[in-house]
């Protein structure tokens, strides 16, 4: 296995993780280019015998993952500091939450925020309500809620908090294997190690490029529906090499300067569309929005969670509930990991409140301005694209910022925002892809860098040639075995903080 870092700034090296992740992604690419339909149809034949066998684990180990850190927070171990209880913080607080905001939510953010609660309210969660009804918007608020809350970001803090207290507290490099090794003890110097090490590096580039494709298929019918381009291949992979080209030159000037601050620069302009939104839309309805929305959430957190609110084996939970916990699963490796390399210095209360709370709230006021402007524009006749907007969520988006005024304005910030959400995202991702195949290196050389962005912008391409259901397979199937390691970090991460309960600032790399 490779020789770890040792939670300093050595660059690692080569060797059995990089050179299996390098030949499975090899042959990923070769047979999506050789048999795209061959690609398709096996992913939708492993996305149904996961779904079907490992589906209802999901909802109920992302429960668990979010009661174990809200837990860990609230009890004294909360105070110990990544690093021990000498070491600084390396980001200010606004950087670093900007930074694991901007690496963990995405392009899809965006989108999502406007189109999520359309989409519920023409196919209401579960069919429990009219289609079109107040009932159906203010279900669908609660279900984005739910997808975007604190279910979804106590999976990042879980790996980051595990992977953090390993290299920094013990000495390990920052890998997932070494975040189990009270599990595995040394067999997580051998095999073991690098087959874990590799399955996550895999889960990486499936959760990456889940998501990068989605993100440029909706940017691809935005193009065309506002300035007539067509929606081709041809289109799509231009998106993916021009934004990934960014990516890739922001990835390789490393995090103090091009990721943290793009990601500042993303912050600030997210910020501002989210205010023009608010005053220009209809503020009174988003407060409304907001306020029953976070009713209706806390009244049914625990079912909802739980997915127990329909009946088993509902088509709903399987396209909606278990497709987006495998979504947050599969994008967990690289956004926790990299969560964990910028967490050195802080207590872990303080990254469960940094990673879990302060992320959902922005998501709930998010979608309080995004949805609930959308909802308002639907329900009052002013747009029509609930029926639409699963089908291409950028579209109804465009839709219902015509209806704000100084429409010219809004597109000018949203240009930039979508451009730096996926670049934010895409170069998180190849820094973490280059520090897991060099063994956990601090600073991945940027040959390594720069070769995992393209892995991930030629996944993200082969994907799109399968469509929608080839990127939401490519997801479910990621997850799947990530779930079992991530309830593996939670043993693990309780028998280290375990054994260093007596001496908090204890270096133990036994």
């Amino acid at each position: 296995m490779n020789a770890p870092a040792s939670g300093s700034d050595a660059r690692g090296r080569l060797g059995p993780v990089f050179y299996a992740s390098l030949l499975l992604s090899v042959v990923f690419v070769a047979f999506g280019l050789i048999f795209p339909r061959g690609l398709t149809e096996s992913l939708a034949a492993i996305r149904e015998v996961v779904v079907g066998t490992f589906g209802p684990v999901y909802p109920v180990a992302v429960s668990l993952l979010l009661l174990f850190v809200v837990v860990l927070a609230l009890v004294p171990v909360g105070r110990k500091r990544l690093g021990g209880p000498d070491a600084k913080p390396e980001f200010g607080a606004i950087s670093w939450v900007a930074m694991l905001m901007s690496a963990g939510v995405g392009l899809s953010f965006l989108f999502w925020g406007v189109a999520e609660p359309l989409i519920h309210l023409a196919d209401p969660p579960y069919g429990a309500t009219d289609p079109g009804s107040a009932e159906a918007a203010r279900a669908g608020m609660r279900y984005s809620f739910l997808f975007w809350g604190p279910h979804a970001w106590g999976i990042y803090a879980v790996v980051a908090i595990a992977i953090g207290y390993a290299s920094f507290n013990r000495g390990s490099g920052m890998l997932v294997s070494a975040a189990l090794r009270p599990l595995f003890g040394r067999l997580v110097d051998g095999w073991v190690g690098n087959f874990i090490d590799t399955l996550t590096v895999l889960a990486m580039l499936f959760g990456i490029a889940t998501s990068l494709g989605l993100g440029t298929g909706e940017l691809s019918a935005g193009l065309a529906s506002r300035f007539g381009i067509a929606d081709s291949y041809g289109v799509k992979i231009a998106i993916v090499v021009g934004l990934m080209t960014f990516a890739t030159i922001s990835a390789m000037t490393g995090l103090g300067r091009g990721i943290r601050v793009l990601s500042l620069v993303n912050a600030v302009l997210c910020g501002v569309l989210l205010v023009y939104v608010f005053v220009a839309g209809p503020t009174e309805s988003i407060m409304s929005t907001l306020g029953t929305g976070v009713a209706d959430y806390a009244a049914a957190f625990v079912p909802m969670g739980l997915a127990t609110e329909g009946a088993a084996g509902d088509a709903w939970t399987g396209e909606w509930v278990y497709f987006f916990w495998a979504w947050w699963i599969a994008w967990a490796p690289f956004v926790g990991t990299f969560i964990a390399r910028i967490s050195r210095g802080r207590t872990i209360r303080g990254v469960v409140t940094g990673v879990v709370l302060v992320p959902s709230l922005v998501s709930v006021v998010w979608f309080s301005v995004f949805g609930g402007t959308s909802l308002q524009r639907e329900l009052s006749g002013a747009v029509s694209v609930s029926d639409t907007a699963g089908e291409a969520k950028s579209i109804a988006t465009l839709a219902v910022f015509d209806t704000l005024p100084l429409t010219g304005l809004a597109l000018v910030l949203l240009v930039p925002v979508l451009a730096l959400l996926f670049i934010t995202s895409a170069d998180s991702a190849s820094f973490m892809l280059g520090s897991t195949t060099t063994g956990g290196s601090m600073k991945p050389p940027r040959p390594m860098r720069l070769m995992w962005s393209f892995a991930a912008a030629f996944a993200a391409v082969l994907l799109l040639s399968g469509g929608r259901d080839s990127l939401r397979g490519a997801a479910v199937i990621a997850a799947a075995p990530f779930t079992l390691i991530l309830l593996g970090m939670v043993l693990s991460l309780f028998i280290m903080l375990w054994r260093d309960r007596a001496v908090p600032g204890r270096r133990d790399t036994s």
